[in-house]
């Protein structure tokens, strides 16, 4: 495990997939998240174990413990704030519709935020480059998915317009 907060988040998702995909029992989670374990991570994990043996540290029962721990471990507290600093400044740019989309969903995945429907379509509009801001506000929409769609042919209209004033 690395420094980088992404890298234990990442790891983390991975390992609950695979405990998923072979319906792992909950009393194995710990020791099988534990093989999984690398350089500084398994020289920390070591420790910990020692730490439990000697009644230093309580004992994880539970793969939620051991989450717990690690995140406080691998995961500053300064990291939630600057993401939701991120998220809160968060905009198309000049990426496309896709990417700012796909920006949008991992930023509230890591700070798991649990938005309403409602809450991530307004989030999403607003970071829109005006131009397409300006074109999806015109019309209905019954989903963030319908809505993505619709940003990205607004997106893709306003490229073929450009783009055909380029040749005029």
């Amino acid at each position: 495990m690395d420094s980088d907060p992404n890298v234990y988040l990442g790891w983390e998702a991975k390992v609950e997939q695979i405990f998923n995909v072979y319906e792992v029992e909950e009393d194995k989670n710990v020791k099988l998240a534990s093989l999984k374990f690398e350089d500084y991570a398994m020289q920390w994990w070591h420790q910990t174990v020692m730490d439990i043996r000697l009644n230093k540290r309580q004992f994880m029962v539970s793969w939620s413990d051991l989450k717990l721990c690690m995140c406080a471990r691998f995961v500053p507290p300064h990291y939630r704030k600057e993401l939701l600093l991120k998220l809160q400044r968060l905009h198309q740019g000049p990426r496309s519709v896709d990417e700012y989309f796909k920006d949008l969903e991992v930023t509230l995945t890591k700070i798991n935020m649990h938005e309403s429907e409602e809450s991530k379509i307004a989030r999403f509009v607003s970071g829109l480059r005006r131009e397409i801001q300006n074109v999806v506000e015109l019309y209905e929409y019954t989903s963030l998915e319908k809505l993505v769609l619709l940003a990205i042919k607004v997106e893709s209209q306003l490229l073929r317009k450009i783009s055909f004033k380029h040749t005029q």
